[in-house]
């Protein structure tokens, strides 16, 4: 989930709460969207930390039929999707295969650690959770999938764009407009998924004939 959401309140927040958005961040991913058409026929969508809800509220409002499913340590009332009130940590990826139905189209994440006064710390434990949606993704997202991941900028943060590229074949770093103005966050959007992910469905149980 993006934790700034909770910060004070702004024209962002005041526009989301009018449109019924549960935060103002979905108009970071209304941007991203806006720029690179990630939710175009996705069948698939896997929201990593989708609490408050609002991205999921985003994706499920352009594309009403797919499957969404959405995960975080934060419990939610109402989800437009499938809700596991769990860590990703605790998931084994293939339930959310399973879940979905097959690999997905888009992994997205706007997670965020809760922040301490120490910036250094606050964008290490960022990376970190950056880090964990994409290997989540590797493992969950089909071949040319999308992912979308924040991330806190500072030393660590160019690496591991950098290593991104191993895995999709465009990365693009964006600051939507909608990202308050002293905050040092960003988005990665990966698209291109070089390899693809195997999953087997599982069996259906077979009821002996009636007599």
């Amino acid at each position: 989930m993006g934790r700034d959401d909770r910060k004070r309140p702004d024209s962002w927040t005041k526009k989301a709460k009018e449109a019924g958005y549960a935060a103002r961040s979905v108009y970071k991913l209304e941007e991203i969207e806006r720029r690179f058409q990630v939710l175009r026929k996705t069948k698939r969508i896997l929201d990593l930390g989708c609490a408050p809800g609002s991205w999921s509220q985003f994706a499920r409002k352009k594309r009403p039929y797919a499957k969404l499913v959405g995960v975080d340590i934060q419990n939610l009332d109402q989800y437009p999707g499938t809700f596991l009130h769990q860590s990703i940590l605790d998931t084994n990826p293939e339930d959310f295969l399973d879940m979905l139905g097959g690999p997905a189209d888009l992994v997205m994440s706007d997670m965020a650690p809760n922040t301490s006064g120490d910036r250094f710390t606050n964008h290490v434990r960022q990376v970190q959770l950056a880090e964990m949606a994409l290997q989540t993704a590797l493992v969950t997202l089909k071949q040319n999938g999308i992912f979308i991941a924040k991330v806190f900028d500072g030393e660590d943060a160019h690496p591991f764009v950098l290593s991104l590229s191993k895995h999709f074949t465009r990365v693009r770093r964006v600051k939507p407009v909608a990202v308050r103005n002293e905050s040092v966050e960003f988005f990665v959007v990966c698209m291109g998924k070089k390899k693809a992910v195997h999953w087997n469905p599982p069996k259906k149980l077979e009821l002996p004939p009636s007599e």
